[in-house]
């Protein structure tokens, strides 16, 4: 019982260990989210049978709680609640009671006749001759339980109740996860079905029994048949619930389908945003007038980059971070956001939803620990090349290695990094002149000294200068696996820096053919490499003289970097 949904026409309540949290969509199509700490409960009350009771109680109080938290989260006018207002407050204290009291007595002569009179005049009208008190009986519960089946279906099909039964069915999603099947969408035991459960059976329980002695020992009588479906129904629910048998959930959907739709878009981000509430902050803070949630935020994002398949939580908090001007840490203390600051990073985040890659929205990108500052003329250094350089740093402080050399370096990434993580002095080397001008200007911002110089590969380096190792990240997409690139690849990186010829490999071959020319005595070579390319490199490597090749595989098990040093 550490977990329950209830859900309202225009949103959702989630308890969770302690924590319940209301998270509504305003008639602006604001989402806005609040939440109290809810008092444990002891565990006696969870034994069973009584946990019936105390899921039945618990579950109205949290109701209660809902409906309050969700009037404050409604920051529109007082006189915008309800479209009624004006004509409500034409009515006066004592016609305001005099409605109240006629829909009372409407609700209850229509429960009269429809349940009470209409099903035993059903049955006189089919079974006039019948006199068996038993079978009069059943069928009259029968009847009744049928009319009350018949309204719950036009309830769910009438747009009244959709929003309701649409977010009961998100909440679903909450108990174990998105499922498509309209079998596990449907959570026996939430708190809705549970409560129809009471209802029809305690109906047809009471019809079934048909005490007729007085009103007190009438109404004493069906109170105890009520008090015994209740956690009859319970218990049954929560066997149906955790059961292996999948023919008793099928039965289970009698019921529940009744009180459970397929939530929109929309619908399952408002239940996104309780989930993370709960999930991300130990207390609560509703959102002020004109803020956006940080949890809304996170949840709209999610939505917009999922659908074309672009989803990375990283690139959510890059993105959020950057617009904020605060590092990836401090966003997780941040509740909310401007309308302005909102509008930004949405504009940033359907343009990431375009293909287009966060480097080029902003400008720049976060490379081992260091900004580095990028355009469409370099490469964008991706997550594996960290790897790349953690290797190389090792074997630069294990061996005390003082020259390095960075062949094809585009922004300066891997040039920077090492400069600034080792006493090593490094040479750059790139045939682009635009490229070597971005990465002079990321060497200025990252405070290091490094030599750049623009010439093909080792064309143009001085035969008598040597180094202790030498790094290359060149291009390894084969020219006709261009075109199939992703489009944030494609269109938004140099065609000069991905081209690797036919087969990938044309630089591997001309950089491991020449690098022992320009090694000093054990020097090492470092290289980065496509996916189903290791071995390959590792074959040219052994072929031109170098041994003690290492292969290391990147955060996602692929063979990234291959390395060794010359034999001699």
């Amino acid at each position: 019982m550490d977990k329950m949904f209830l859900p309202l026409g225009n949103g959702i309540g989630l308890f969770d260990n302690d924590k319940l949290c209301v998270s509504i969509i305003d008639q602006n199509g604001d989402k806005k989210v609040g939440g109290k700490m809810v008092k444990p409960i002891k565990k006696f009350w969870l034994l069973p049978i009584i946990r019936g009771y105390t899921f039945f109680i618990r579950g109205i109080l949290l109701y209660i709680s809902v409906f309050i938290l969700q009037s404050s989260l409604d920051t529109r006018k007082e006189e915008d609640k309800n479209k009624s207002y004006k004509q409500a407050k034409k009515l006066d204290f004592a016609s305001g009671y005099i409605a109240l009291i006629a829909s009372v007595i409407i609700a209850f002569l229509f429960g009269f006749l429809i349940l009470g009179l209409f099903p035993s005049y059903l049955f006189n009208k089919a079974f006039e001759y019948s006199t068996n008190y038993y079978f009069r009986s059943f069928m009259i519960a029968l009847i009744r339980f049928a009319i009350v089946y018949i309204i719950m279906v036009l309830l769910r099909f009438s747009s009244i109740m959709n929003g309701i039964y649409s977010f009961n069915g998100a909440g679903n999603q909450f108990m174990f996860g998105k499922a498509d099947t309209i079998r596990s969408r449907t959570y026996p035991l939430n708190f809705l079905n549970f409560l129809i459960n009471i209802f029809i059976f305690s109906l047809f329980v009471v019809s079934l029994v048909a005490v007729n002695i007085n009103f007190i020992v009438n109404f004493f009588c069906n109170l105890a048949i009520f008090l015994f479906v209740i956690p009859l129904c319970y218990e049954t629910l929560r066997y149906i619930t955790y059961t292996k048998y999948v023919w008793l959930k099928d039965i289970a959907l009698v019921t529940n389908w009744l009180v459970c739709m397929k939530p929109n878009i929309t619908q399952e981000e408002v239940l996104t945003v309780a989930q993370m509430e709960i999930s991300s902050y130990e207390n609560f803070e509703t959102t002020g007038k004109d803020r956006i949630s940080m949890s809304a935020l996170y949840a709209e994002m999610q939505t917009k980059l999922r659908a074309v398949e672009k989803l990375e939580k990283s690139d959510i908090d890059w993105i959020i971070a950057t617009v904020l001007r605060k590092n990836r840490v401090e966003i997780k203390l941040v509740r909310s956001v401007s309308q302005k600051e909102y509008r930004e990073i949405m504009r940033a985040c359907e343009r990431r939803a375009k293909g287009e890659p966060l480097s080029n929205i902003f400008g720049f990108v976060e490379f081992y620990g260091l900004r580095m500052d990028v355009n469409k003329k370099v490469l964008t250094p991706r997550m594996e090349t960290e790897i790349l350089i953690e290797e190389a740093i090792k074997k630069i402080r294990e061996f005390e290695l003082e020259k390095v050399l960075d062949l094809c370096t585009g922004s300066g990434a891997i040039a920077i990094a090492v400069a600034k993580y080792t006493d090593a002095k490094v040479t750059a080397i790139d045939i682009s002149k635009p490229a070597l001008q971005v990465a002079e200007n990321n060497a200025i911002k990252n405070d290091v000294k490094i030599e750049f110089l623009q010439c093909d590969i080792f064309k143009g380096l001085k035969k008598s200068k040597k180094y202790d190792i030498i790094i290359s990240n060149p291009p390894y997409i084969k020219t006709s696996d261009i075109e199939k690139l992703d489009i944030e690849v494609k269109k938004y990186d140099p065609r000069l820096a991905l081209d690797g010829g036919n087969d990938g490999l044309d630089f591997y071959r001309q950089i491991t053919m020449n690098a022992r020319q320009h090694l000093n005595k054990k020097g090492w070579l470092f290289f980065e490499v496509g996916q189903g390319q290791a071995e390959k490199v590792q074959d040219m490597m052994q072929e031109n003289g170098f041994e003690e090749i290492n292969i290391v595989k990147d955060y996602n098990k692929i063979e990234r970097i291959v390395y060794g040093r010359i034999s001699k």
